[in-house]
């Protein structure tokens, strides 16, 4: 097994490729929101999203649980690695996992300000509920498909002009899920686990 690392502090930004809508793909959207037509600047919306799915779907190589940890151990060490990890923690591109990052992200970036007490506050140990690291890859794949569904395709549907945002509050919302769940089979993306994502 090879020995873990910390990981990349600034990864790469993705680089999405829109995604080919056809004549017919374009004709079951378009009945899915109850309109006319598809209008081409909301055709390009969802062919962007679906594009920018896919070049982040699959995450870092680099982040897993080990990596991370390694990473983390690093905030023990003095001098260089100390400073290393630290700014590594409060980089908005750090390849550390979404779940610690969110929760050190702050800390790290008050110990580069040198505010006061912020240097013992990241060196705690985090709490036993802390679950970062009880699951692998299937944490770090959840935001992508969370902010695909509950965020970008529920903005565009917001969007669309669909007769269904003037019904009731539940239309909308069911409107609103056929609509993801049309895009999602274009697409080709497994949406078994939709329903808790779009509700996290």
């Amino acid at each position: 097994m090879p020995r873990p690392y910390p990981p990349a502090s600034i990864l790469p930004p993705p680089a999405p490729v829109p995604f080919p809508i056809g004549d017919r793909e374009k004709a079951d959207l378009a009945r899915v929101l109850t309109l006319d037509g598809l209008q081409p600047g909301l055709c390009d919306a969802i062919s962007h999203a679906i594009g920018c799915y896919q070049a982040t779907k699959g995450g870092s190589n680099d982040t897993t649980v080990a990596n991370t940890l390694a990473g983390l151990g690093e905030l023990t060490k003095p001098g260089r690695a100390y400073e290393k990890a630290v700014q590594r923690l409060a980089d908005e591109r750090s390849g550390v996992d979404y779940t610690t990052h969110q929760m050190l992200q702050q800390l790290a970036k008050a110990v580069l300000k040198d505010e006061p007490g912020s240097r013992e506050a990241l060196s705690q140990p985090r709490p036993s509920g802390w679950r970062s690291y009880q699951h692998s890859n299937v944490l770090l794949l959840r935001p992508s498909l969370c902010a695909f569904s509950a965020g970008f395709l529920r903005l565009i549907f917001n969007q669309s002009g669909s007769p269904a945002l003037r019904g009731s509050l539940d239309g909308s919302w069911h409107q609103c899920r056929k609509f993801a769940m049309e895009v999602f089979t274009i697409a080709g993306i497994d949406h078994a686990d939709f329903d808790a994502h779009l509700s996290a």
